[in-house]
């Protein structure tokens, strides 16, 4: 399958949409709208997309084994200035990118979390951004190539039949889901009850994390342990996605609560790896015009014969940054093009 999805890639990846053009799907659509400026739907990706590369930068997972009471580190980010965003902005990783008004939760995920995570490969975190109303955000990190557990989760289409099969998706829908309501409600008891939509909840994450951010937003508990109301997920961005959703997984009465008015936008880089297997899979399953509706949004910044250069969520944010005007960024495109 990679060898003839790679043959697909050589031979597609290249085929002509400019850089500073997007070619958005619609949810219902089969066909893409006419090129859009990159810079319109920019704006409203780039700190999702940097949210969802920071993921791959966080602490307590490199940490092995967990202690008992391990607890996870805040982690910190480096002041907006064009210096930061200069020298991150590079191919390899170098630590997290500069995101002004976002913090991270603190003591989030609980040390019992942390070891059921680390147990299966998992690694999730939270951030809030003042803003009226507030945003909260679940992010979730992506496929480590050299992570067993990611791709146990990853072939989960294939292994979940086999008996005591468990992976990263099982533990979001046991434990992240009910875990995170129920702090929500503890942090903010006024956005529960009545007040439940005062704060916007959106799931993030690249890859594998992009699969398991949707399934977040499907398997979400509806109330907090103490009966209290709380917010629906209206929003995941997922970023070179991984098709595995887990959506059959989830119980039907829940998923269909949980897919009313949800909205999903699936970006990725023209010729990336999993762009194949999603428009082999779209054939079967056409992604969905409402409950959920998904949106798809194709960029081709570097225009790359590499699947899997293309697959990159450091290129993804540092471009969608430089796009959306937040931090001017001249040559980001010719940084990751000499990537191969």
């Amino acid at each position: 399958m990679l060898l003839v999805l790679s043959s697909l890639a050589t031979g597609c990846a290249t085929s002509h949409q400019a850089s500073d053009k997007a070619f958005i799907r619609e949810p219902g659509d089969r066909m893409y709208r006419p090129p859009a400026d990159v810079s319109e739907s920019a704006k409203g990706l780039w700190e999702y997309a940097v949210l969802s590369e920071n993921a791959y930068h966080g602490e307590w997972k490199r940490q092995r084994p967990a202690p008992p009471e391990q607890e996870a580190q805040v982690l910190q980010l480096p002041e907006a200035t064009p210096e930061a965003y200069a020298s991150r902005c590079v191919p390899e990783r170098v630590g997290p990118i500069p995101l002004p008004g976002w913090t991270m939760w603190e003591h989030f995920p609980s040390p019992s979390l942390i070891r059921e995570a680390i147990r299966v490969g998992l690694f999730v975190e939270v951030w809030e951004k003042r803003s009226s109303p507030p945003v909260v955000a679940i992010v979730f990190r992506g496929t480590e190539f050299n992570s067993l557990k990611d791709w146990i989760s990853n072939l989960r289409w294939f292994l979940r039949f086999v008996p005591w099969y468990e992976d990263q998706y099982t533990v979001v829908s046991g434990r992240v889901g009910r875990e995170f309501v129920d702090r929500l409600a503890a942090r903010r008891p006024e956005r529960t009850g009545d007040g439940a939509k005062a704060v916007r909840i959106v799931a993030a994450g690249h890859s594998l994390g992009g699969g398991l951010a949707q399934h977040v937003a499907y398997s979400m508990p509806l109330t907090s342990s103490a009966g209290a109301p709380v917010p629906r997920v209206s929003s995941v961005y997922a970023f070179d996605p991984s098709p595995v959703t887990g959506w059959s997984s989830v119980a039907s009465e829940l998923r269909r609560a949980n897919a009313a008015g949800l909205w999903i936008d699936r970006v990725f880089e023209h010729g990336e790896i999993l762009a194949y297997v999603r428009l082999l899979m779209s054939y079967t399953v056409p992604p969905s015009a409402a409950n959920p509706s998904v949106k798809e949004i194709r960029y081709n910044f570097v225009q790359s014969v590499n699947p899997f250069s293309s697959h990159s969520m450091r290129l993804l944010a540092c471009a969608l940054v430089d796009a959306s005007g937040h931090a001017r960024l001249p040559d980001v495109i010719e940084r990751f093009r000499g990537k191969r």
